[in-house]
């Protein structure tokens, strides 16, 4: 016989120490742990509530607020802070007002100023001076009219009436107090240490029961905690002596006492300290050294709960001070020391099967899991090193079987990779040294080692066909098939179609109802083989399936889905095509999934797929796309999972096994959570400041553009999958899709005005699609501000005003100028004419007179007379016609200033005292009548220098037009400017020049060296 051990399997023990079996479908207690690790301030949770959307919790060093991500700690301090930090007591009234007690008075919330948190003491909110403002608040308590009950350290116990504002005082002075609660008619309970009171409103008084004497409870019992379950019974929980509870607490009925025990109508601790009556009806019993023990009314039985060193989900620690419900049905439960954990029945719904290494003999022998398979009302598990594990749903045990050198019919190896049934009651493993077959009657296995030892050592496949005749297996050394009536391997020679790919490496053989046989490879894709036509078809990229490693089969009516490393792929079988594809590239985020590799594949009742990946366990719709996906933090095993480990009982539960334990659960008892989260804007970060989210509009300089927003969706069950869309109008088009992250930076901000929304789900995609917002106005520079350009635009103005201005003065005065050149230049050519006339002509007509005085005289004949005065008016007369063209010759407007020039040259060239070289370039025939007239009146100018000044023998005149000017260059080789040349040129010539030169806006470059020559270079532009 195989050696096995025989282990309990015991689930709920990883959850909390709730020890149950999978049977029992015990709802299993995983815990979140917030510690000052978190950010809260002190591990003391005395009291815990909801406000405004948030949990708060109290503790011995400030008030903290919770919004699923980080802590925000209110301590005192300051004109509007609480009174004090060692916070006792929190209540929510019906309201809404947040009450705040503390060892130094009772004080409320009241507004937020500029979006800060302000609290006020209870005499300030209420007009009513009383001893709560400054007496140890130690509970809080609202009855069902809104009066609210304060519970004092030492001062005894009031009850407080909102309304008419009046104060009642009850058991005034005791320093006993131990609790109270409401009854489920809404009478208020109150325990001291020894007694038990009920409120009379009839009487106004507390009504003692006389609960020693009539329930004959044991000697100094000290009372601690009260709490009536959903039948009306009262639980009293007692220090050091357990809980006791009364059918009927004002009649002398039954009374049942719980003490401390190891059984699961036993607590886990006498010393009780606090109750809980959750929403489905349990009693939540916190104790002192014991953490925590339940009980359920539909059972009859407690659960306890209780600190594990090597479980981190486990309670934080095993002292308990408070719990507290909210409206997500989360607990929340207050330790002494350890923090604040979370119970959240939504989050971890998944059961598992692991290895507790607490418990080496009462849990699987290996958490990685290859194979699951169910026969016979029982569950086999291949794991990679410990052997074969056996699990009776029967008898809730769990045998394992692993390989024994002196035993030559135990396991062949501890590495089991695939499991697979015969009709016969046979479990047949593909293992790492080969094939053998478990007969569970006896529990002994049979190896069947190949022809070659070596060829068939690692498998990792098995599947016995249909005909029962058969045994596949595949492995790193390919495809092989077992004769199970001849008890020998076979070959593949009679079927040719899979000799071909018998060393193909074959990691998973499905035979489908058909009876065709699907192969799936690695490295070489699909495989199907007819055995009726013994022929095999290989599927690839021509079918649409596009990958070559296959992991995991499901066969689904028509269709055969299958698991890849691309993907999920879903084959038509008929006609062999791919009919859908996803991966984590689909068109549509709803078909994306969140991993490639598919390992398993299973169908529930209502027709979702789940596929196991190396990113968690996925549901998913063929129709619309990804349900949920769940990972780690929903308590599964890990988000890895392995090949083709999957396997779904006739109930509907659903098995994946993975590199760390098996999950198992049924789909339909999975809890979706409804709840639509409030979103809250927690924090505004600008620059290194820090702003109240709290407020309509924020108000910031220019330079304060750097702005960090935080938000959350206030759904406190698994806060960690909570998404979120944001979006800045006046920057971002469109709703920005932020996922999980639930924080944004902004940089470089304009000045305007930007309104931050912000959008958020739970983790089941509810979402809140109002949200939260606030205003920013980014105030503009000074030079951004509209009076600061209002002066600009009126500078502009003004200053093209003046540009204009000063440009028409200007113009003015060049008009003036050019006016006064002209004249001047008037003025001296009418003086040259003067003299020329007068020394000229005036002198001829003198000598004229003589003669004319001298006829009839005997010195001159008559015709001598004739002749000299004949000469004299031919001199005048010449004069008279150099003078008239000198003022306008008439070839200018007849020829045009280059055939004027030249006959100018011609005729000084006649008198053989000057050679004169004449030449142009692109000039013009006619030219405007101001530059003809006044550039040859230059040259003129310059040619009388020359003929009198510079005893030049040659003149060189060059006249060339450009584009928008026109040049002449005059050059001789005369005696250049001595003193003299210059003194003479200083005078009226050359200012005469000169003016005519800036008449025509032109420019005169004058260079002369002595006995070298002269040369004088003129541009006058020709428009202008």
């Amino acid at each position: 016989m195989a050696r096995c051990t025989i282990i309990v399997l015991l689930v709920a023990a990883y959850s909390a120490a709730a020890e149950t079996s999978t049977s029992d479908r015990t709802t299993p207690y995983f815990f979140e742990h917030y510690t000052q690790t978190n950010g809260l301030s002190q591990g003391s949770g005395y009291a815990t509530t909801s406000f405004d959307g948030f949990r708060w919790f109290a503790t011995q060093d400030g008030l903290n607020r919770f919004d699923g991500y980080n802590f925000t700690v209110f301590r005192a301090g300051g004109g509007r802070s609480v009174n004090a930090n060692f916070i006792q007591a929190l209540l929510t009234d019906k309201s809404g007002r947040f009450w705040v007690g503390t060892t130094r008075g009772l004080n409320l919330y009241t507004a937020k100023r500029g979006g800060a948190m302000c609290f006020d003491k209870f005499s300030t909110v209420f007009s009513v001076n009383h001893l709560v403002d400054t007496a140890s608040i130690e509970k809080l308590l609202e009855d069902k009219k809104g009066g609210v009950w304060i519970m004092t350290d030492e001062q005894g116990l009031y009850r407080f009436n909102p309304q008419t504002r009046q104060v009642k005082t009850y058991l005034q002075g005791r320093n006993a107090l131990a609790g109270f609660t409401l009854a489920p008619d809404g009478t208020v309970w109150v325990a001291t240490d020894r007694e038990i009171y009920y409120f009379d409103p009839v009487q106004d008084r507390l009504q003692p029961i006389g609960v020693e004497a009539r329930y004959k409870l044991p000697a100094r019992t000290i009372l601690r905690a009260l709490v009536f379950d959903t039948a009306g019974r009262l639980w009293i929980g007692t220090y050091g002596t357990g809980v006791f509870v009364i059918e009927n607490p004002r009649q002398p009925l039954a009374i049942r006492h719980y003490t401390e025990g190891n059984t699961n109508q036993h607590l886990s601790s006498n010393d009780v300290v606090c109750f809980l009556r959750d929403k489905a009806g349990r009693i939540w019993i916190g104790t002192r050294t014991g953490g925590i023990s339940i009980y359920d009314p539909i059972q009859g039985s407690f659960s306890q709960i209780r600190h594990t060193d090597n479980n981190p989900r486990s309670l934080g620690e095993n002292y308990v001070l408070s719990f507290y419900e909210d409206e997500q049905s989360n607990v929340w439960i207050g330790l002494s020391g350890g923090g604040i954990d979370k119970y959240d029945p939504r989050k971890y719904s998944f059961h598992q099967l692991k290895h507790d290494t607490d418990r080496p003999l009462t849990s699987l022998a290996d958490n990685m899991v290859f194979s699951i398979l169910e026969h016979n009302n029982d569950l086999y598990i291949g794991t990679q090193t410990g052997g074969m594990n056996q699990y009776s749903f029967k008898t809730n045990q769990v045998k394992t079987f692993l390989p024994d050198l002196k035993n030559p019919n135990s396991i062949l190896h501890g590495q089991v990779y695939d499991l697979s049934a015969d009709a016969g009651g046979r479990i047949w493993l593909a293992t790492g040294k080969g094939l053998c077959s478990f007969t569970p009657v006896n529990e002994s296995f049979v190896a069947y080692p190949y022809d070659k030892a070596s060829d068939l050592m690692y498998l990792y496949t098995v599947q016995v066909l249909r005909n029962q005749t058969e045994v596949w297996t595949g492995g790193h050394q390919g495809l092989a098939r077992f004769d199970v009536l001849a008890r020998r391997w076979k070959s593949w020679t009679d079927v040719p179609a899979l000799a071909a790919i018998s060393n193909y490496v074959i990691r998973l053989i499905h035979e489908d109802s058909q009876g065709h046989i699907w192969l799936g490879t690695f490295g070489h894709g699909l495989i199907r083989y007819d055995p009726v036509t013994k022929k095999s078809i290989a599927l690839g990229e021509r079918q649409g399936l596009l990958c070559a490693n296959i992991f995991g089969f499901l066969e689904d009516n028509e269709l055969l889905w299958v698991g890849t490393d691309c993907g999920l792929f879903g084959l038509d079988k008929a006609s062999l095509t791919v009919r859908q594809h996803v991966s984590t590239q689909g068109k549509k985020a709803t078909f994306r999934l969140p991993n490639d590799v598919i390992y398993g594949i299973l169908k529930d009742d209502k027709g979702l797929l789940w596929l196991s990946s190396n990113k968690g366990l996925t549901c998913f719709s063929p129709e619309k796309g990804v349900i949920k996906n769940y990972d780690i933090n929903d308590g599964l095993q890990s988000n890895e999972f392995n090949t083709n480990c999957a396997y779904k009982r006739a109930d509907g539960t659903l098995f994946f096994g993975g590199v760390n334990g098996i999950n198992f659960f049924r789909p339909n008892e999975l809890k979706h959570n409804a709840f639509v989260p409030p979103v809250r804007i927690t924090n505004v970060t600008v620059l290194d400041s820090t702003y109240a989210p709290n407020q309509d509009k924020l108000l910031l300089r220019h330079d304060q553009n750097f702005i960090t927003f935080e938000f959350t969706a206030l759904n406190f069950s698994n806060t960690e999958k909570n998404q979120y869309q944001y979006r800045l109008e006046g920057i971002d088009k469109d709703w920005v899709d932020a996922q999980y992250r639930h924080t944004v930076n902004y940089t470089k901000l304009p000045s305007g005005e930007y309104m931050f929304r912000v959008k958020g789900s739970n983790d089941d995609g509810v979402w809140n699609e109002q949200g939260a917002s606030i205003l920013i106005v980014i105030k503009p520079p000074f030079w951004g501000t509209w009076w600061f350009r209002l002066l600009l635009i009126v500078l502009l103005i003004g200053g093209l005003y003046g540009i204009y201005w000063y440009r028409i003065r200007m113009l003015k005065l060049r008009q003036v100028q050019e006016l006064a050149v002209s004249i001047r230049t008037q003025e001296l050519e009418r003086q040259r004419l003067a003299k020329e006339l007068h020394d000229g002509v005036g002198a001829n007509l003198a000598v004229l007179k003589m003669y004319l005085n001298a006829l009839g005289t005997p010195t001159l004949s008559i015709e001598e007379l004739k002749t000299r005065s004949a000469a004299i008016l031919k001199a005048s007369l010449d004069d008279i016609r150099s003078i008239i063209h000198d003022i306008h010759p008439r070839s200018l407007a007849e020829s045009g200033l280059v055939l004027t020039i030249a006959d100018l040259v011609e005729l000084m060239n006649e008198s053989k005292h000057l050679n004169v070289m004449f030449d142009t370039q692109n000039v013009p025939a006619k030219l405007p009548e101001s530059i003809e007239i006044n550039l040859f009146r230059v040259i003129q100018e310059l040619l009388q220098n020359a003929l009198k000044h510079a005893n030049a023998s040659t003149i060189w005149l060059y006249l060339r037009c450009n584009t928008n000017t026109l040049s002449l260059t005059y050059r001789d080789n005369g005696r250049g400017l001595d003193m003299v040349l210059v003194d003479r040129l200083s005078g009226n010539g050359r200012v005469n020049m000169r003016q005519r030169i800036a008449l025509l806006k032109g420019t005169c470059h004058i260079d002369s060296v002595k006995d070298q020559g002269t040369t004088v270079d003129i541009v006058v532009p020709l428009a202008g």
